[in-house]
């Protein structure tokens, strides 16, 4: 997509003294939130507060979307008919998705381009080659941790092992759809040096940003998912000696101690692209 997906913050619905500075916070995305952290009692309240914040705000900001209650839920209904009237939604994330009727009816409301699948269940996980290829245009997949680890009954912990497989099934996925793939949030909201650890860990495995939960989370996750400098630099370096080896006639070159070819020149280039929509290049 063409709007980086480094940062995605949450903010409850029923917080509109949190919204602007939700917006103002440096998150790529903000996703007003209609479930989980909202109480029962309270999912219209919760329409209404982001209604009228959508309504009043002036500059767009970051991406604006909305997280609806779980598909046949008693409140999805209301949900979808509240977010297809919103003049200036960005997308819906559709929490504890799992089947291809459920991407289907809220890409039909909303649009393929704009529905963001949270895959937090063993079900939605195992399924989500599938629910990627239902809808071609979905921007991305996001992974949902919590629920999943207390699905099949583990803790979660901080080195992640237990979240190995289900984090690499779904960068598989929306690799193979052209999707991104946005990690699960790190819930210790104090704990600085966890976050980037498990940021790192991420990006090493292929997920291009990760959710937060808390402004202060926003600078350490943008900076892990962001090119550095040095990355930068180093990619030049490989297309510049690429092109010239394609000019002498050779699809293949040593660049100091590493052989560069094809796959090697991709990666570079999705460096600098990124670079390039972040104003770095």
């Amino acid at each position: 997509m063409t709007t980086p997906l480094r940062s995605i913050l949450f903010v409850p619905g029923t917080r509109e003294d949190r919204f602007s500075s939700a917006i103002t916070s440096g998150a790529d995305a903000v996703v007003f939130d209609l479930e989980d952290s909202v109480e029962e009692t309270r999912k219209a309240e919760a329409r209404q507060a982001i209604g009228r914040f959508q309504a009043s705000s002036g500059d767009p900001g970051p991406l604006t979307l909305v997280r609806v209650n779980a598909f046949g839920s008693r409140w999805f209904q209301d949900d979808l008919q509240f977010v297809s009237r919103l003049a200036r939604l960005g997308g819906v994330v559709l929490p504890k998705a799992e089947t291809v009727e459920a991407l289907r009816v809220v890409a039909e409301v909303v649009g393929g381009e704009r529905l963001f699948p949270l895959l937090e269940t063993a079900r939605g996980v195992l399924n989500s080659a599938s629910l990627a290829d239902a809808i071609p245009s979905v921007p991305a997949l996001l992974f949902g941790a919590e629920d999943l680890t207390a699905e099949i009954g583990v803790r979660r912990t901080t080195d992640g092992e237990e979240l190995l497989f289900a984090r690499s099934q779904i960068v598989l996925a929306a690799a193979a759809a052209g999707a991104e793939a946005i990690d699960a949030v790190f819930t210790d909201v104090a704990d600085g040096d966890g976050l980037r650890r498990d940021a790192t860990r991420a990006r090493a495995l292929g997920f291009r940003g990760k959710m937060t939960i808390h402004p202060s989370q926003i600078a350490i996750v943008n900076e892990i998912f962001s090119p550095s400098a040095a990355d930068i630099a180093h990619a030049d370096k490989i297309l510049s000696a690429y092109t010239a080896a394609q000019a002498a006639g050779s699809g293949v070159l040593r660049l100091g101690n590493e052989m560069v070819d094809a796959p090697v020149v991709a990666r570079a280039q999705r460096v600098l692209d990124l670079a390039k929509k972040l104003g770095k290049r």
